[in-house]
Parts: C-alpha cells; sequence; structure tokens
C-alpha cells in the first residue's frame, strides 16, 4: 500500500501565522461572548415582559370571573 499523508492547515505555519490565527481566533471568541451576552439580556426582558401580561391576564380573568360572580348573584336575588 502507498504510504498516504494528509497535509493539515497547521503542519508548517510559522509562529507569526500562529500568533495571527490565535488572534483572530481570540477575537472571535471574544465576538461570541458578547453576542451570548446581548441574547440572555434579551432572553431576561423578554421573560419579564411576558411574566407580566400573564400577570395581567390572570388580573383580568379574575376581575372578569368577580363581575360575572357578582351580577349572577344579583339576578338571583331579583
Amino acid at each position: 500500500m502507498a504510504d498516504v499523508r494528509v497535509k493539515f492547515v497547521g503542519d508548517n505555519m510559522t509562529v507569526k501565522e500562529n500568533l495571527t490565527r490565535i488572534i483572530r481566533l481570540e477575537d472571535d471568541v471574544e465576538e461570541v461572548k458578547d453576542r451570548l451576552y446581548n441574547l440572555e439580556t434579551n432572553h431576561l426582558e423578554l421573560m419579564t415582559k411576558l411574566e407580566t401580561i400573564a400577570r395581567i391576564g390572570k388580573l383580568l380573568a379574575i376581575m372578569v370571573s368577580a363581575t360575572l360572580g357578582f351580577d349572577l348573584g344579583m339576578e338571583e336575588m331579583i
């Protein structure tokens, strides 16, 4: 069988090329961290808004049920 060798990108890289590659990777990691932080912040804001909407919905349901219950009670008395 023939000896098959696969050449990788990093096989013959110089120190300068490695340093440039590391710097680019670090920049990419920082960008991903920033984007993740923004996503987490937006998620928390959205969950807070949804929780507020749910509480308002519950309050409205309670008010409607109390009003209907009061109206039905008044009709039975008449």
